[in-house]
Formats: structure tokens, sequence, C-alpha cells
């Protein structure tokens, strides 16, 4: 791997290169980063930050809550943005307490999803407890089905609190079921950054967390990786959610902070001038060699 570089570890090697060397070296892709920002729909301030993130930031990949409630609206906010790639947040679970939402399938097709409001269950253990893998599928096609017809182009899923992996079943299924809709099971890509991020009793983000981003990406050895935001505004419509050992004030702190992960100036100078490649999740190693196997999937069908 070629050894990394920075400007301020290497000024006086690269004072004796040409101005055009110089530039070249500066610029050299030593990391590769897939930049996710999750929930699109959950909310509107949410679907905001997400376009400003986009349009101003490094965000490259955008996940969709397509049971959410302002799905629509971000539809037609975002679903034609040219650059952006667009993923299914595989959604089992409606977790805030002041904002709820019902399965896109119909409930009779799905009776071990829902609680006794009609919506998803709020906690992972409510679905593992009662989830059948069967009807989870029913619903995540419905949900990918729904994206779609929004406008939504759906080139990867990944995991909304991770609850697919713990329903009996339901982890082996998908994989095949990603082949099958051609895209890109999302589980697994991108390594984990080196990020010391620490919080308080009530799980607030403590410091600059933009500061540790970039101390991450400094520390990490050359590669690929993965960093996930939930990019929002600190406003009213986000300190209304929150659950219980989670509250709105801190979601509103933390969303406002994953939010200037993407877009202050600070991570975008630094990812232009020290070698950080932003990527989409259809431009890793990872989906190329899945892409392979969606053809297949097609033949067998």
């Amino acid at each position: 791997m070629r050894r990394r570089i920075f400007l301020r570890n290497s000024a006086i090697t690269l004072t004796s290169l040409w101005p055009a060397q110089l530039m070249a070296a500066s610029n050299q892709t030593r990391i590769r980063v897939i930049t996710r920002g999750d929930d699109l729909g959950c909310a509107r301030s949410l679907n905001r930050a997400v376009k400003e993130c986009y349009e101003k930031g490094i965000l490259k990949n955008c996940s969709v809550l397509a049971a959410a409630p302002y799905i629509e609206e971000a539809a037609k906010m975002l679903a034609k943005a040219k650059g952006l790639c667009f993923g299914l947040h595989c959604d089992l679970t409606s977790e805030w307490d002041n904002v709820r939402w019902k399965p896109v399938a119909p409930p009779e097709k799905v009776p071990s999803l829902i609680g006794k409001d009609g919506t998803l269950y709020q906690t992972n253990a409510e679905v593992w407890a009662n989830a059948k893998a069967d009807e989870a599928l029913i619903e995540l096609q419905a949900q990918l089905d729904r994206a779609r017809k929004l406008g939504f182009n759906i080139k990867y899923a990944d995991l909304h609190m991770g609850t697919v992996q713990r329903v009996p079943g339901l982890a082996d299924k998908f994989g095949p079921w990603c082949r099958s809709q051609s895209i890109i099971d999302a589980r697994g890509v991108g390594g984990r950054l080196p990020l010391s991020t620490k919080y308080g009793p009530d799980r607030e983000k403590l410091g600059d967390y933009v500061e540790q981003l970039i101390a991450a990406l400094k520390a990490a050895p050359d590669g690929e990786y993965l960093i996930v935001g939930h990019t929002a505004y600190d406003d009213a419509e986000i300190r209304n959610l929150g659950h219980p050992g989670y509250p709105g004030s801190a979601v509103a702190n933390n969303l406002n902070w994953e939010r200037l992960g993407f877009v202050d100036p600070r991570i975008v100078r630094f990812t232009k001038e020290n070698g950080v490649q932003t990527i989409r999740y259809d431009e890793t190693q990872a989906a190329k060699e899945q892409s392979k196997g969606f053809t297949q999937a097609k033949q067998k069908g």
C-alpha cells in the first residue's frame, strides 16, 4: 500500500517537487470513503439536510425509509438528483415515540410485524420476538416497490437498526433477495474508521464531531471505509423525536453534528487536500463482484 501523504507532515520533501508534481502528490487517493445518509423520509428537517449535504458537502449515498411519513416529499426533492446513489433502508421498526409509521404492505399480509397500534414495532426486541421471515420479505419487497414507484433508482439495500440480522431465518434470505432485485447487499461493505466519539448520559455526542472525524481519517490505514450519518438540523421537529433513553434534545444534537460531518467546510477541505475520495456504493469493489451474480439470478428466475 502506498504511504499516506499529508502536506503538513511532508513539507520538506514536497517543496523539492515541481508545482504539478506537488499537486498530484497532495491529491493522491489513499482512502476511499462511502459517505451515506440514512433515514430519508423520516422528517422534513432530515430531507432538507440530505439535500444540503449532497449539494454542498461530501454525501454520495442516501438510504430511503420507504414507509416513513415524508418520503413522497423527499422523492420530489431528490429522486432525480444526479450523482446521488440511493439505497433501500430496510426497515421493520418505527422507533420514535411521537412519529410513527405503518408497514407499506397490506396489514393482513404482515401481521407478525405490527404492534397493537397498527404501526411497526418500536423496538428490535419486539420484532425479534414476533416477526416471521417470510412476512418480513413481503414488507421489504413492498418498500422497494414503493421507493422505485416514487422515482428512486435503488442501487443497494442496507439495514435500519440492524433488525434484519436477528429475525430468525431472515439474514440468510436477505442476500438472495438482493440478488433477485439486482441491488447491492450493503452488509459488510466498507471498513470502520477508528472514530473516538464520546457520549453523555443521554447518548448525546460530546466534543467536536467534525474534528473527531478528521482525526479518524488521518489515523486510518489506506483502504475503503464507510461513514454513516443521520443528517438533520437542531430544530423543533427533530427535538420532537426521541424515545426512552434517547431524548429529543440528544437526537437533535447528534443529527446536527452528523449533518456537519458531511457539509462542514473543514471536512470538505480535508477530503480535497488529503487524498480522500468519497464514493458511491456502486463504485466499490464489492459492488462489482456482486453485480456478476445479478444476471445469473435473473436467468434462474
